[in-house]
């Protein structure tokens, strides 16, 4: 685990001991001027250090998204080997801080206040950590178990622990003003993700030991897990996932079945190879094979090249025509490695149907944005009112404008009206490599999960772009979505019929 965690966190000593050195000099500054007990404030100054290292080192891995996890899942985390580890990290915090104090309340306040500062600086800062409800709960619980410890230290020795009014009030306006502010940027700026009821009905084992065998035949034997969280995958109905971060590669599972969504290799750089064309299609095959076999049954695969890597995708019709909602993407490096896959295991939904043509469609869509230009729609499934419709997808090109402005039309491919005005959706992250800055630029609103993510290779590390014109669930929950996730989100059938590749 120690190991695992440094691996995530190369920076993570250097950090402490620049920050121990900085906090533990003013700590000791600090007991000088108000009498404090030298050793001991200097330990809590060490504390703090460690508190603050540990959680806001930037990892190589992780979520750059903005978002927040809460829900009935947070009280069962306490006793796996992650909650423990959040329990003890605020058991010393506590512990010295009351020690040098002597005000219990405000300590255990201001330990509270902390570690919901640290939640909310994980996610709007970018680290690559999420930020967790559970995580604010152990926290917490660590603050009381140093506070309760050091209020018995000091009875034992005989030494005089004033509950006093004053140390309630400086408590309870702590914690009222602390809270209040993170509660309003919350509100205002972070994403509230809601776990989904019945997490805790499955035992900590059960969230071990079916992700370290996944991870053994996804990326090797000798992979480390890290770190397992369960969420509610972004589904129409929600969909219980398992997120799991390990050494060499993070990966979504559907739980409890363990039925892959996405995965994606720690090392993003697209590591040039002598495979030729069909050596990559038959690794990205054998892996779909292996993975996805059922997904793969009457799907037509494309193989599209990149910057020294390909994609291999599975898309299926019905005998319309209609781009059905299940999706299969696969990138594999020319050097044969799989770097990323991204699944959508949707069944062919009953259709009515199509009667309405492509270009009579692109004349409604440019009727309902005049001066704008139409690009080739896209006939696709799209649930409209929790109902399953034939719809055009209209990409619009505004007036002059040289690129399509994002902006999607939909267009009912049996009545002829318009569905679910879009409107623009921007996402800001990081590329694989934790350097560059991307920008992702989805044109349709989430509701319409319209929205066609590709990978783009920028300085040899993976980026995203985004076309409007194929149907993606993912693209509607860009804020809660790690980057892993995102860059496995790999369709690009609409940019293979732009650029004429052909199917194999």
């Amino acid at each position: 685990m120690i190991e695992a965690i440094f691996s995530s966190a190369p920076a993570l000593l250097p950090v402490f001991a620049l920050l121990a050195l900085v906090l533990g000099a003013a700590a000791l500054r600090q007991a000088r001027a108000r009498q404090w007990p030298r050793a001991v404030a200097v330990l809590w100054g060490l504390s703090l250090a460690g508190e603050v290292a540990a959680t806001l080192t930037p990892t190589g891995t992780g979520s750059f998204g903005t978002s927040c996890s809460i829900g009935s899942g947070v009280w069962e985390t306490a006793t796996t080997q992650q909650g423990l580890m959040n329990v003890a990290l605020y058991v010393p915090l506590a512990y010295f801080g009351t020690l040098v104090l002597r005000r219990p309340l405000t300590v255990l306040a201001a330990c509270a206040v902390l570690s919901a500062l640290t939640e909310l600086g994980q996610t709007l800062l970018g680290t690559g950590r999420s930020c967790d409800g559970a995580d604010l709960v152990d926290n917490a619980l660590g603050a009381l178990l140093g506070t309760v410890a050091a209020v018995l230290w000091l009875w034992l020795r005989r030494r005089p622990v004033p509950f006093s009014r004053r140390d309630v009030l400086h408590g309870l306006s702590t914690a009222g003003a602390g809270l209040a502010a993170v509660t309003t940027v919350v509100w205002l700026f972070v994403p509230l993700h809601h776990d989904a009821p019945g997490f805790g009905a499955h035992s900590a084992a059960d969230e071990t030991e079916l992700p370290r065998r996944i991870a053994a035949q996804l990326f090797g034997a000798e992979t480390l897990l890290q770190t397992t969280r369960l969420t509610v995958a972004p589904e129409d109905p929600p969909q219980q996932a398992l997120e799991v971060a390990t050494d060499r590669g993070q990966f979504r599972i559907e739980w409890p079945t363990g039925r892959l969504l996405s995965s994606a290799s720690a090392d993003s750089r697209t590591d040039p190879g002598p495979l030729s064309r069909d050596q990559v299609l038959k690794v990205g095959t054998d892996f779909a094979t292996t993975w996805f076999s059922d997904l793969t049954h009457a799907a037509t695969p494309a193989l599209t090249p990149t910057d020294r890597a390909y994609l291999l995708t599975y898309r299926r019709y019905n005998t319309d025509n209609v781009l059905m909602p299940m999706r299969l993407d696969i990138t594999v490096s020319t050097s044969g490695r799989v770097m990323a896959s991204s699944a959508r295991w949707d069944a062919d939904p009953q259709l009515p149907h199509p009667t309405l043509t492509a270009d009579a469609a692109k004349q409604r869509a440019v009727a309902a944005a005049p001066g704008s230009r139409a690009d080739t729609p896209l006939l696709l499934a799209k649930k409209v009112d929790g109902q399953w419709r034939p719809c055009w997808s209209v990409t619009l090109t505004k007036p002059g404008d040289t690129q399509t402005s994002g902006t999607a039309e939909f267009i009912d491919a049996v009545t002829g009206q318009p569905v679910a005005p879009q409107r623009p959706l921007t996402w800001h992250g990081r590329n694989t490599s934790g350097g560059t800055r991307c920008s992702v630029s989805a044109g349709p609103d989430c509701s319409d999960r319209a929205v066609l993510l590709f990978s783009q290779f920028v300085d040899g590390h993976a980026c995203l772009s985004v076309s409007a014109n194929s149907e993606r669930p993912e693209a509607c929950a860009l804020s809660e979505l790690p980057d892993w996730v995102l860059m496995a989100v790999l369709a690009v059938s609409a940019s293979s019929a732009r650029s004429g590749a052909p199917p194999i």
